[in-house]
């Protein structure tokens, strides 16, 4: 059977398109203007219509957009191209314009009689493919050899001047303001690389593991709150008022099902939600990994599996690459440790060289670890130990019987896999056997309570268990390893800030009374003593040593040094605002004012002004004068003016206008974790 081809598709489309609109009359047989756009092709005519219906063919025609990449292949030819105006430079009554697409960027040569494009604008051009001069030629683009001579401009869009450049890495621009406009900053060439690397390197997992007879399962995203070591993002149920569901933490305990289920090898790339705090190597809320789970395996059929994959992922994905070691070295967490001083050591001969990737596996942990404030597992009970992995974590055999006498000296079947002194995967053999994974439910000191909310598992591992096994690299830490960069949001699309505000959407926002009404939820008003007591367990949670001031009332920075008999520069002053409708807290230090010009530029916003008092109590629930400079536990951004870093110490009324906190300057950004700019002034300016 012959089908047609693209262009003829696009007639036969359009033919059948009016011959239904002429049978119900929408469109008459005079003149009209169609404008056809599929899948790239696009082009315009002002025509009169042949009296029967496949006139249509005799007057239309398609004309093939062509990509920049494109171009060198058509000298001598008329061609279109589209896309936004990369620069502009002006030579008489002649303009260079550099066209960008998403394949690259080439040079046009036009008059300015056509159009006045100016950068970013959005454009159509149709012109010639000429040779350049050989003394104009640029050799830092595939296409500098040639520029195309326009004859047509057609501005699509304007473009307003953008608020940060986009030629340059980026790397000195203030984050919040990236992430802000992530979508100008994504047309950064160093992000446009990096979506377009991950983009292949899921597609080269996808097809590897395929060809291996994995089946690709999408688990639930609304699923059941349990203890698994980080705190839950919960989402109340609409039809089940006052149940909430649960962002899943990982799919682990669906990969299990599904191996009891009898799939034997599953994969997906998964998106998990975590509720901890962000670093370097960790974007706060949500990220992606490789989960990966077979059944019938052991530890060395998971680790040669990874192995290869990633072998070849780096083979295929980065060329430049050089893996330093093969087979990767392999360290035990008691050598690691003992040797490196860290269990995710770097094993670079040179840490300066950004091609050399260096793998290894980190095995032989203990089963269990101490609850420590740094290494902390949300969920555990009352025991002083934890699970090292997580509670499905497989004991070594031999060691089984230690559960009993000396469950610290347990080793557990997990590995880790590292890059260059980060941990870019974990895995481990799973517990298959119920009285094994009831033991270390106890051991870590779950109540009957925690253990009814596995009970679904503890029931499935009564129908035929069979031994199982995996693991899961994380797709945004592993290019973020590979790649050098400096922080894991700069390989993600739109990341979540360190102070958990989402990009571009500024989320988390508020619901309506009418929203929570409906979930069967009502807010309890937050009162001054709330929020008193939030911050002090906020800074003791953090272990800041910290003085609490008791006082006679005070509404003015001035009155405040005076009675604390402080500085009036270590005052803190948190001024709540509106930025383009938003709620936002300003903090600047007692001896100055803030610059609102100065702030709108640094929080490129457009709109701003002071809250009213109605507004700061429904807000904060405590009165103007007594707001404590920590948006967070408002919900709100925070934004500290740089002066306060000169001080010592910082001072604020915590809730009350009669009482205040004194601590550290450090301390105080460790808790606050504030976007940080210069907005302030002098007094009297």
């Amino acid at each position: 059977m012959n089908l047609p081809s693209g262009h003829e598709a696009d007639k036969i489309l359009l033919r059948n398109t009016l011959r239904m609109h002429r049978s119900m009359s929408f469109i008459p047989k005079s003149a009209r203007i169609v404008k056809m756009i599929r899948f790239g092709y696009n082009q315009t005519r002002n025509t009169e219509a042949s009296p029967d219906d496949g006139g249509a063919l005799n007057w239309y025609t398609v004309m093939k957009r062509t990509l920049v990449t494109e171009a060198p292949q058509q000298t001598g030819k008329e061609i279109t191209l589209a896309g936004w105006v990369n620069a502009r430079r002006d030579h008489g009554k002649v303009m260079f314009l550099d066209l960008r697409d998403r394949t690259g960027i080439i040079q046009l040569v036009l008059s300015k009689s056509l159009g006045d494009a100016r950068p970013e604008d959005v454009i159509e051009v149709t012109g010639t493919v000429r040779e350049r001069p050989p003394e104009m030629v640029n050799p830092k683009i595939p296409t500098g050899k040639v520029e195309v001579a326009a004859t047509r401009l057609e501005i699509l869009t304007k473009a307003r001047e953008l608020p940060f450049p986009i030629d340059s890495d980026g790397y000195d621009i203030k984050e919040e303001i990236r992430l802000k406009y992530r979508y100008l900053d994504i047309r950064r060439p160093r992000m446009t690389r990096n979506l377009r690397l991950r983009s292949r390197m899921t597609t080269f997992i996808r097809n590897f593991l395929t060809a291996r007879d994995f089946v690709e399962v999408e688990t639930p995203i609304l699923t059941k709150t349990t203890p698994e070591g980080a705190r839950d993002f919960i989402v109340p149920s609409r039809l089940q008022k006052g149940g909430f569901y649960a962002l899943p933490q990982s799919p682990q305990q669906y990969k299990q099902l599904l191996m009891v289920a009898g799939l034997e090898r599953y994969f997906q790339i998964a998106r998990c939600f975590r509720d901890e705090d962000p670093r370097k190597d960790r974007a706060y809320g949500e990220f992606t990994q490789l989960d990966l789970e077979m059944s019938f395996v052991t530890q060395e059929d998971i680790l040669k599996l990874t192995e290869e994959l990633f072998t070849r992922l780096v083979a295929e994905i980065f060329p430049e690459k050089r893996i330093a070691k093969s087979p990767w070295p392999r360290i035990s967490h008691r050598d690691a440790v003992n040797k490196y001083g860290s269990d995710k050591p770097d094993l670079r001969k040179d840490k300066n060289n950004p091609d050399e990737l260096a793998f290894a596996w980190i095995i032989d942990f203990p089963l269990f670890t101490k609850q420590s404030d740094e290494d902390f597992y949300h969920g555990s009970g009352g025991a002083k130990f934890a699970p090292s992995h997580h509670m499905f974590t497989a004991p070594h055999p031999d060691d089984i019987p230690l559960l009993e006498r000396d469950p610290m000296k347990v080793r557990g079947l997990q590995h880790d896999l590292v890059l260059n002194g980060y941990e870019v995967g974990g895995g481990s053999v799973r517990i298959h056997r119920r009285d094994i994974q009831e033991k270390v439910f106890d051991l870590i000191g779950f109540t009957g309570e925690q253990k009814s909310q596995f009970e679904h598992m503890l029931t499935a591992f009564t129908y035929g268990v069979p031994p199982h096994g995996g693991i899961a690299p994380g797709i945004d830490r592993f290019l973020f390893a590979a790649l050098g960069e400096l922080s894991l949001r700069e390989v993600m699309a739109f990341p979540t800030s360190a102070s958990g505000q989402t990009s571009v959407m500024d989320a988390p926002s508020r619901a309506t009374d009418e929203q929570l009404k409906e979930l069967g939820i009502t807010l309890r008003i937050r009162s001054q003593q709330d929020v008193y007591e939030t911050i002090v367990s906020e800074i003791r949670k953090h272990n800041i040593a910290f003085k609490a001031l008791s006082h006679k009332p005070v509404t003015t920075s001035e009155e405040a040094a005076d009675v604390r008999g402080t500085p009036l520069s270590w005052g803190a002053k948190a001024i709540l605002m509106y930025a383009d409708g938003k709620p936002v807290m300003l903090v600047v230090a007692g001896d100055t004012k803030i610059d609102t010009r100065a702030f709108k530029t640094v929080a490129s916003v457009r709109d701003l002004r002071m809250a009213t008092p109605d507004e700061v109590l429904a807000v904060t629930g405590v009165p103007i004068g007594a707001v404590p400079p920590f948006g967070h536990i408002f919900g709100i951004p925070l934004y500290v003016d740089e002066k306060i870093n000169l001080n010592e110490r910082v001072v604020f009324n915590a809730g009350y206008h009669e009482k205040s906190i004194e601590l550290d300057r450090s301390g105080y950004l460790a808790v606050a974790k504030p976007q940080t700019g210069k907005f302030s002034k002098p007094p009297k300016e």
